[in-house]
C-alpha cells in the first residue's frame, strides 16, 4: 500500500513539475560519436511551431500530453519521429534524442579539366591575330595567305581578303570593316587604338556611329612615330628606342606639352657589346677611316660605326637585347635580361631598387619563349615558357621577382598569345583539321 501511494506521490509530482514549467528540456545528439548536433529542427507533429537547437544541440520545447509525437528534421541527418512518454522520454530531467546521419550517394561523375572557350570560330575566315581594348575584341580575319610572293617576303606571312572584325563584350560580332590590299598584321599605339598593318601602308581602326573606321597613314610613320611608343604616365608617354644592329636598348620618355625627353633606362649586353665594338679591328684601312670620319659626324665612336659597316647584326652569335618596360601601378619596371636583374623606377624616372630574376633561366623542363606578357588590365606580369608544343604561363611578382603561380595552356602550339583581365587568349588550330584557326580563352592563375 506504501509502495503504491508512493507511485502516485511521485507521478503527481513530476505531472506538477510539468504543469508548472509547461516546458520539456532536451538535447539532440549524434548516434554515431555522440556529438551535439546544431541547428536540427524540432516540432510537434500537426503543429505548425519549430525550435532549432543552438550550438550545443539544446532544445526547449513547449509541454504537450504523453503520446504526443515529435519530428526532427536536419540538412545532414535522417528525419525522425518518436512518440513523448512523459518522464519516462527523460534523462535527468532532459529528453536526450539521438539521430542518425544522412547518406547521400552522388551520380559517378568524371572530373576533369574545363575545356577552352570558343571566342571566335568561323567557316569561312581564319583568325590571324587579335586585340582586346574597352570597345571589344578585335580579330584580324583572312580567307587566305598569299602563295607567290618575292624571295624577300618567304619569311613573311602575307594575307589576302582580309576583314577586321570588332567582337562585343558577349563575343558577338559588331561590326566589320574589309581591306583593300594585302596585310602584315595588328598592332597597337599606345592609347590602345589597333592599326592594321598592310603591304602599301597602315591603317588606324575606331568604332564609329556603330561601324570600323579605317584611317591611313604611312608605313614610315608607323614605325618611327607610332610603334616606339608603347605606354604613357601622367605627364609623359613612354617608349623604347632600339635598331636591332646594336646589341644595347634605350627606354626613353617624351614630355608633349613641354616638348621635353628624358632617359629611363639603358640596357646594354656588355658581352655581345665587345664584339659588336672589335669589328673596328678587321676593317681595312681605307675603311677605318670612313668609320673615323662618320664617327665625328655623329659624335659617336669609330668602333660605334664599324659595328653597323661591318653588318654585325648578321653575325650568328649575335641576339637582339630584350629588356621590355612595363608600368605596374606608381613603378616602372624594366627586366634587363643582360644582367638577370629587374630594375625599379618611380615617375620621376629615379632608380628605386632592383631584384633579381629567374625567371629566363629555363628551369624545371619549360623553355623560356623570349617574351613577356602584361595583362593591361590587372597590370599583372607573366613569362610564357614551351617545350614539346606545350605552354605555360607563369606570374612574375613585381615586387621581389619571383615566379608565382603556373597556368599550362590546354591546346599546344598556341599562337598570338594575349593576357587580359585574368584570361589569356590565343589562336589555335588543331593539327591536321580541316577547322579555320580559331580564337580560344581561358582562365589564368
Amino acid at each position: 500500500m506504501r509502495i503504491l501511494l508512493g507511485f502516485l506521490f511521485t507521478t503527481m509530482l513530476v505531472g506538477g513539475l510539468f504543469a508548472q514549467s509547461g516546458t520539456v528540456r532536451g538535447l539532440v545528439l549524434d548516434s554515431a560519436d555522440g556529438h551535439a548536433v546544431s541547428d536540427a529542427q524540432l516540432g510537434w507533429v500537426g503543429e505548425g511551431g519549430l525550435v532549432i537547437t543552438d550550438a550545443e544541440g539544446r532544445f526547449t520545447l513547449p509541454l504537450r500530453n504523453a503520446g504526443t509525437r515529435l519530428e526532427v528534421t536536419h540538412v545532414s541527418y535522417r528525419n525522425k519521429q518518436l512518440a513523448f512518454k512523459g518522464e519516462k522520454s527523460l534523462t535527468d530531467g532532459r529528453w536526450v534524442i539521438w539521430i542518425a546521419s544522412r547518406t547521400i550517394e552522388l551520380e559517378p561523375a568524371e572530373i576533369k579539366r574545363a575545356k577552352p572557350e570558343v571566342i571566335f570560330e568561323r567557316k569561312d575566315v581564319h583568325a590571324a591575330d587579335l586585340f582586346i581594348n574597352g570597345d571589344g575584341l578585335w580579330v584580324l580575319a583572312y580567307q587566305q595567305p598569299r602563295m607567290l610572293r618575292a624571295e624577300a617576303d618567304q619569311s613573311i606571312e602575307i594575307l589576302r581578303d582580309v576583314r577586321l572584325v570588332l567582337l562585343d563584350t558577349l563575343y558577338n560580332e559588331k561590326a566589320t570593316a574589309a581591306l583593300q590590299e594585302d596585310v602584315l598584321g595588328l598592332y597597337h599605339d599606345l592609347r590602345d587604338m589597333p592599326i592594321v598593318r598592310g603591304t602599301g601602308q597602315a591603317y588606324g581602326a575606331a568604332l564609329q556611329d556603330g561601324s570600323v573606321a579605317l584611317m591611313p597613314f604611312s608605313l614610315d610613320r608607323l614605325d618611327k612615330a607610332v610603334l616606339p611608343w608603347t605606354d604613357s604616365i601622367p605627364d609623359w608617354v613612354l617608349g623604347t628606342a632600339k635598331d636591332n644592329v646594336i646589341p644595347r636598348v634605350d627606354h626613353v620618355a617624351l614630355a608633349p606639352a613641354w616638348d621635353s625627353t628624358a632617359v629611363v633606362a639603358c640596357v646594354v649586353d656588355s658581352f655581345m657589346m665587345q664584339l659588336f665594338r672589335s669589328e673596328y679591328k678587321y676593317l681595312s684601312g681605307h675603311d677605318k677611316v670612313i668609320a673615323m670620319d662618320l664617327a665625328r659626324d655623329f659624335r659617336t665612336d669609330p668602333e660605334t660605326v664599324a659595328g653597323y659597316m661591318a653588318g654585325f647584326d648578321k653575325n650568328i652569335w649575335f641576339k637582339p637585347v630584350y629588356a621590355p618596360m612595363f608600368v605596374v601601378q606608381d613603378t616602372l619596371l624594366v627586366f634587363d635580361h643582360c644582367q638577370g636583374r629587374m630594375r625599379k623606377y618611380d615617375h620621376a624616372f629615379k632608380q628605386r631598387g632592383e631584384a633579381p630574376i629567374s625567371h629566363h633561366l629555363n628551369k624545371k623542363g619549360r623553355d623560356w619563349k623570349g617574351r613577356l606578357l602584361q595583362d593591361r588590365r590587372t597590370g599583372t606580369i607573366y613569362a610564357q615558357y614551351e617545350r614539346f608544343g606545350q605552354s605555360w604561363l607563369q606570374t612574375i611578382d613585381p615586387h621581389t621577382g619571383d615566379m608565382g603561380a603556373i597556368t599550362r595552356l590546354t591546346y599546344k602550339y598556341p599562337e598570338k598569345v594575349q593576357v587580359f583581365d585574368g584570361y589569356v587568349y590565343y589562336i589555335h588550330r588543331p593539327f591536321e583539321s580541316l577547322q579555320k584557326r580559331t580564337i580560344y580563352r581561358e582562365r589564368v592563375r
